[in-house]
């Protein structure tokens, strides 16, 4: 393991997310999280329960340097996503071994939605490099053999006292602790996420007293995280009432409790979705786990009675697995929870299969391989958070807003299913907007006559802004933005009523009954 290896890593990250840099808000929760910085209120959706205080804060601060949030949320997510490469290099080196460490390091920075993400207004790349250096530090201190013979020989200790070795191991454990709680004010799912790994380690600490304290330590850290959000709130019973409509809201949308097999199919699908796009070449090496010899080859030199790697790993990768499937999976971001633990495990089995064939060599080749494809999707292809996916989107802000100034303002109506805060946040009024939620509202009706009270000629203009929406009956026109982004436009008569039907197909036309 080395440090300036690890610096390197974060700043080859850093220098590869800082060129793609989007300058708009990415989406409808990146708006919400401007709200927030200027005014934390969870109960108006500023941002969603349960807040993420520490990480408006942060944002916060940031702000005050770059004079904007875009820009302060941007800078979080690249920094972010460099720490957790540089972390999960550090981690999987104490894990397992040096060539293991930099492989996963490198297949976690070519990530496309990772990559991706690592350049918009998104928090999820945080998700990764908290859930990281977490489990680093109780890695730490779950003290294995291994590594108690390794931070000996790093500190020269070696031959020290029973009771030394506990208690530098007791208080490793309530350092991971409070870093695990503080942790939860950023990123409230981190709660469920690393409880196994808290447990392992508090097994192996088997010091009843230490165990309080970290237990302790914890609750204090959340506590004053929920009291903390709670004061920075204009209304705290407001604040809590809200963290439990969000709790119903999401148990009667999404999860199975309300949804059964139908939510849990869901889930499943974009579970798979999300990480299928995040793993991209990865999944390959990942495959050659079905290999007996292989898996062999790539754990079982670390016997479970010695050294918990393997379950260790096991525990930290599939931990969110229940939460994503039987209660809500909701973006790409989700699964930077699960995707450093893969690919950790995704550079053991290319160990694994160089062990089996007996070229030791394998594990650079298939890790190479899958690096360039990774970033040659990045780089070239127009894949969902790939280069070419954030330039269309960011730019095509700009874009679009360019084109809607040349039509009649008061003659006008653009439509949007997702990106209504998109759309609010940078009409700024200027231009007439018929907002909905696809899946609060499939089916709609609406004379354009009512939605442009200030026109005063024949025909009127509808325009669709999102992508996502699908240009119906009617005589519609494409214009097609520099970046790829498309604006999709009708000229209809006044008269005309505008239909939306299954969620996102517009109608536009001849009224009919």
């Amino acid at each position: 393991m080395s440090v300036p290896i690890a610096g390197l890593l974060f700043l080859v990250t850093l220098a590869t997310r800082l060129p793609f840099a989007t300058s708009n808000l990415w989406a409808h929760d990146s708006v919400l999280y401007e709200h927030a910085i200027a005014r934390f209120d969870p109960a108006a959706q500023s941002p969603q329960p349960p807040g993420y205080l520490w990480y408006v804060l942060l944002a916060r601060g940031v702000t005050a340097l770059t004079g904007d949030a875009n820009a302060a949320m941007v800078l979080i997510a690249a920094l972010a996503s460099a720490a957790a490469v540089a972390l999960l290099y550090l981690f999987a080196a104490r894990l397992f071994d040096e060539r293991t460490a930099r492989a996963a390091a490198v297949l976690l920075l070519t990530s496309v939605t990772f990559w991706g993400e690592g350049a918009v207004a998104y928090p999820y790349t945080l998700l990764a490099a908290l859930t990281t250096g977490c489990a680093l530090l109780f890695w730490l201190a779950t003290g294995s053999d291994r590594e108690r013979s390794a931070v000996a020989a790093e500190t020269g200790t070696e031959g020290a006292h029973p009771a030394v070795a506990a208690g530098r191991s007791g208080r490793s454990f309530v350092l991971a602790s409070l870093a695990w709680g503080l942790a939860v004010g950023f990123r409230t799912d981190l709660a469920l996420f690393l409880a196994p790994l808290w447990l392992l380690a508090a097994y192996r600490v088997r010091s009843r007293a230490i165990v309080m304290a970290a237990t302790a330590v914890v609750a204090l850290a959340v506590l004053g995280w929920l009291a903390a959000s709670a004061i920075a709130s204009p209304d705290a019973a407001g604040f809590f009432a809200a963290l439990a409509a969000q709790g119903r809201f999401v148990d009667e949308t999404y999860s199975i409790a309300a949804g059964g097999a139908t939510a849990l199919g869901r889930n499943a699908y974009d579970l798979a979705r999300y990480l299928g796009r995040a793993l991209l070449a990865i999944a390959p090496l990942l495959a050659l786990l079905a290999i007996p010899a292989v898996t062999r080859r790539a754990f079982a030199h670390r016997a479970p009675t010695r050294d918990r790697a393997p379950l260790f790993l096991a525990l930290w990768t599939l931990a969110p697995l229940p939460v994503y499937l039987l209660v809500h999976i909701g973006e790409y971001g989700y699964v930077f929870s699960m995707l450093p633990g893969l690919c950790v495990a995704a550079a053991r089995a290319a160990a694994g299969a160089g062990e089996a064939l007996r070229r030791p060599a394998t594990l650079a080749w298939l890790a190479g391989a899958a690096t360039a494809v990774n970033a040659g999707v990045f780089l070239l292809a127009p894949a969902p958070l790939a280069a070419a996916d954030l330039a269309k989107r960011d730019h095509g802000v700009d874009e679009r807003l360019a084109a809607l100034r040349e039509m009649d303002q008061a003659c006008t109506v653009v439509v949007t299913g997702y990106d209504a805060l998109i759309v609010d946040r940078y009409l700024r009024g200027a231009l007439p907007v018929l907002a909905y939620g696809p899946a609060e509202t499939p089916t709609l009706a609406r004379p354009l006559v009512l939605a442009l009270p200030r026109c005063r000629v024949a025909n009127a203009a509808v325009v669709l802004w999102d992508d996502l929406l699908r240009a119906g009956s009617g005589d519609w026109a494409t214009s097609v933005m520099p970046h790829g982004a498309l604006l999709r436009y009708a000229v209809v008569p006044l008269t005309t009523t505008l239909r939306i039907r299954d969620a996102l197909t517009v109608d536009v036309g001849p009224d009919r009954p």
